[in-house]
């Protein structure tokens, strides 16, 4: 018996769809074990294990951990050779020099940030942390995360922090003040320079959702939703899983408007699923609608002010006419 065409390309494609969600819910039970304490938290295999659902556990580990240990490597031989050992941030000063300089130890050719695709729309993978270790490329996303990879082998602080659509690092300098490295633009801004910039709110940053550095554990909640959005550009769609993403990380960061967003575009996926088939089930769409609502009077209670796709493109070009200024 011949089978019908769409039936026979289910019946060949639906292993392999199914193969690749195994791979998001492998990542998950790791992320949920360091949160849980049942793996201790490992920032550079956290993140690598996100990436790598995406690609359906394709890649290797062993490759990714070589290749930033000897980053860290590099940074250890700069540090020595200027005679700095004895200063605590001189692991930040190494990876910040490696990162954003020409010098002869990265060839004289630094991590760059990518203009031309930041948010990964021509391709998701341009915001993953693995493709900054291989091209020397990066986002407002991967660029702190690969230097927080680097910094945990070096066993130097470096916290991420967070402000709309965007991601950098913090860190205690010598007198213990808070040090803000950005390194879409190579810079160390104030912290007046960076609210003004991005527009972060005096509540946003009273609630903790905003210019909060995180812990180790609420640095593996925020990767949960980094999880959480690539399997939603992946397949398509916001399910059980991405709202099993959003609520693990909130119990462990319950400031984290992104994964308020998780669950958010949930519920507006399940009522458009009703409006565009004509379902007649108005109770349960009135349900949708209250817990839709109720998240958006949480997300303005946090102080959510999401910078718009135009005024990041202003910024992130600004970026750029000032590291061509150099």
């Amino acid at each position: 018996m011949k089978l019908p065409i769409t039936i026979l390309l289910f019946i060949l494609i639906c292993p392999f769809v199914k193969a690749d969600k195994a791979a998001y819910e492998s990542a998950y039970l790791t992320l949920e074990a360091m949160l849980e304490g049942k793996e201790t938290i490992d920032f550079k295999k956290a993140i690598f294990t996100v990436e790598n659902a995406y690609y359906g556990n394709t890649m290797s580990y062993e490759e990714f951990d070589k290749g930033i240990k000897n980053l860290a490597h590099v940074c250890k031989g700069m540090i020595a050779k200027k005679q700095i050992q004895e200063y605590k941030t001189a692991g930040n000063w190494a990876i910040f020099m490696l990162m954003t300089q020409k010098i002869p130890e990265n060839d004289s050719l630094p991590y760059g940030y990518d203009f031309e695709d930041f948010l990964g729309r021509k391709d998701y993978s341009n915001r993953f942390v693995t493709r900054t270790l291989r091209d020397k490329k990066g986002t407002c996303l991967s660029l702190p995360m690969f230097y927080k990879c680097i910094a945990q082998d070096l066993k130097v602080e470096a916290n991420l922090t967070i402000g709309p659509s965007h991601l950098w690092i913090t860190h205690l300098d010598e007198e213990g003040n808070s040090v803000n490295v950005e390194l879409t633009s190579g810079q160390l801004p104030s912290d007046g320079l960076m609210m003004t910039e991005l527009g972060i709110t005096r509540a946003s940053v009273k609630s903790g959702a905003y210019f909060n550095p995180l812990t180790e554990k609420e640095s593996i909640a925020f990767l949960l939703t980094e999880l959480g959005f690539s399997y939603a550009r992946k397949y398509g769609e916001y399910d059980d899983f991405t709202e099993k993403c959003a609520d693990l990380s909130l119990e462990h960061m319950s400031a984290n408007i992104l994964a308020y967003h998780l669950k958010s575009n949930k519920l507006a996926t399940e009522a458009m699923m009703y409006v565009d088939r004509n379902i007649d089930n108005s109770a349960f769409f009135k349900m949708i609608h209250n817990e839709y609502l109720a998240i958006q009077n949480k997300l303005k209670a946090l102080g959510d002010s999401d910078i718009d796709t135009e005024d990041y493109n202003e910024w992130v070009n600004s970026m750029k006419a000032r590291k061509q200024n150099e």
